[in-house]
């Protein structure tokens, strides 16, 4: 079983979440989770990795569906994925596969020399949002203090570690 040994006080002491995004419009929302948090700060060419992030989006929308985007970028030379998520209670209009609005807008970085981490850390974050449970668990902050799964979460974005967390992992 993976259990992480740390408690994460979502509000300060992650870099990696937002816990109210400000922007309600896709372009917006992702450069304010790109800028605010400082996993991305190390990157070699932070305008590069913006500028792609977004050419992705124009070619086809990340928006998945139940009010999930995973928007992505690659840039050359990274060692490990990083990974952000803002959260939106209002949602963003993200022209997602279902219509409905963004509530979850996860970024990630990654290079193509680490394809296979990135693959992992992305069906990470599918298996941790794909109950209606869990999504709405993480729009509700205040459940991070009682929810086991919610915590390890938050868990795995700070320290930017993505394996699954469930019970029967090993």
């Amino acid at each position: 079983m993976f259990v992480y040994s740390t408690e994460v006080d979502i509000q300060h002491d992650c870099q990696s979440v937002i816990c109210q995004l400000q922007s309600i419009e896709k372009t917006q929302a992702i450069l304010e989770v790109i800028d605010s948090c400082s996993v991305f700060s190390s990157l070699p060419d932070l305008e590069r990795f913006k500028r792609g992030v977004l050419r992705r989006e124009r070619l086809q929308s990340t928006g998945i569906g139940h009010g999930v985007a995973i928007a992505h970028g690659k840039i050359l030379g990274l060692k490990e994925v990083h990974i952000a998520l803002g959260i939106s209670r209002e949602g963003i209009e993200y022209g997602s596969s279902d219509g409905m609005p963004v509530h979850l807008l996860f970024v990630i970085a990654s290079s193509p020399s680490i394809q296979m981490e990135y693959l992992g850390s992305l069906s990470s974050i599918l298996r941790s949002v794909r109950t209606e449970e869990m999504r709405a668990h993480l729009l509700d902050m205040h459940l991070r203090k009682t929810d086991e799964a919610c915590r390890r979460f938050f868990s795995m974005m700070s320290e930017q570690r993505f394996v699954w967390f469930c019970k029967d992992s090993q």
